[in-house]
């Protein structure tokens, strides 16, 4: 199931994408559906992609199917009417649009709205089924507040997701479920493990005629709770002696990798890992917060790979919001309205108030 949010600057990229998954289509074992919205015409369509072909099974390209793509009901509708429509034994559900991690996904500039991460988790938590693998074809996505926001829906397994930007081309639809349609029958955590490959594969190949910075992540979603107790821990023990802890704290958020990169590393987003790593090497005292959450990592992140680039030895996999500083990129209040759970449970953002002032 791929949830086009084209009402927007990348509405030339859809037919691209459209093609690519017809070169493959459905079979007997595989159905892929997409529900698509444009900027350059009025409406909405469900589309059955077939190999070479593809079949409108709902809507039309008319101001009287114009979904507002940015409406939680109507995610929540389009995974609901795909799986009565073709119900499965397995479900993956692509989220493709422009993401802004913990500010949200999919902008719909026709009805001028957006999904909000609160708005994600409504929409999942109402569906009727569990998603297997739900992918973002969207940037800066791969993030600890996302994947703990997603968990709490009890709806989706793994996360598909980039640390840095995605370019324009996204995902290789035709790589991806051509490797699926060999095997059908392969565990959702093996097809994770294939869409981070392929997707790495093709930028590092060259095979859109460049190759992109680009990094995709899989990480198991059960997992994510237990990591943010952890570090609530270290959070905590942080505030505590915040005037001992204040600058190397700050030291290993610089030492970390930052993206995204096309920024020229002024984004507000750092890789987790690489903090908690560069935190332990200034400070061993606070070893044991940090251990519990790097000795879990590779439960939690399955699958990670990157293109050569300045990322290539800093990710981890998954994204923590800390801003360079306060005049650049820091909204203590809108984080907090946008993933509250997260900065409730783990005291995140008392923390950065308390680095960034």
């Amino acid at each position: 199931m791929v949830y086009i949010v084209a009402d927007n600057n990348l509405d030339p990229y859809v037919e691209l994408d459209l093609q690519e998954m017809e070169r493959v289509g459905s079979t007997e074992n595989i159905n892929t559906v997409a529900l698509v919205d444009l900027l350059r015409v009025n409406g909405t369509v469900m589309y059955y992609i077939e190999k070479d072909s593809r079949v409108a099974v709902w809507g039309n390209w008319s101001s009287d199917f114009e979904l507002n793509m940015g409406r939680p009901e109507t995610l929540a509708w389009f995974i609901n009417e795909a799986v009565t429509r073709y119900p499965a034994e397995h479900y993956v559900l692509v989220l493709w649009n422009h993401g802004d991690n913990w500010n949200g996904f999919g902008w719909d500039d026709t009805d001028h709205d957006y999904l909000t991460m609160e708005e994600i988790k409504q929409a999942l938590s109402s569906v009727n089924v569990k998603i297997d693998i739900l992918g973002f074809d969207a940037c800066l996505m791969s993030s600890i507040e996302v994947a703990y926001t997603l968990s709490l829906t009890n709806k989706v397994d793994i996360l598909v997701a980039s640390e840095e930007y995605v370019p324009g081309y996204g995902w290789p639809y035709d790589k991806i479920l051509g490797k699926l349609v060999e095997n059908p029958g392969i565990a959702p955590e093996d097809f994770a493990e294939i869409i981070v490959e392929e997707y790495i594969g093709s930028y590092t190949r060259g095979s859109q005629g460049f190759s992109p910075y680009a990094t995709l992540t899989a990480v198991k979603l059960d997992k994510a709770g237990e990591i943010v107790l952890h570090l609530r821990s270290l959070t905590r023990a942080l505030l505590e002696n915040i005037d001992e802890y204040r600058i190397p704290v700050k030291a290993a958020s610089e030492k970390a990798e930052r993206f995204w990169f096309g920024l020229w590393r002024q984004g507000p987003y750092i890789d987790l890992k690489d903090f908690l790593v560069e935190l332990l090497k200034s400070r061993k005292d606070l070893e044991t917060h940090i251990a519990h959450i790097l000795s879990e990592w590779d439960s939690l992140v399955i699958a990670r790979n990157s293109t050569r680039g300045p990322h290539a030895s800093g990710v981890y996999g998954l994204t923590i919001y800390f801003p360079r500083n306060k005049q650049q990129f820091y909204q203590p209040e809108p984080y907090y309205e946008s993933v509250p759970e997260f900065a409730e449970e783990t005291g995140w953002h008392q923390l950065l108030r308390s680095i960034l002032g």
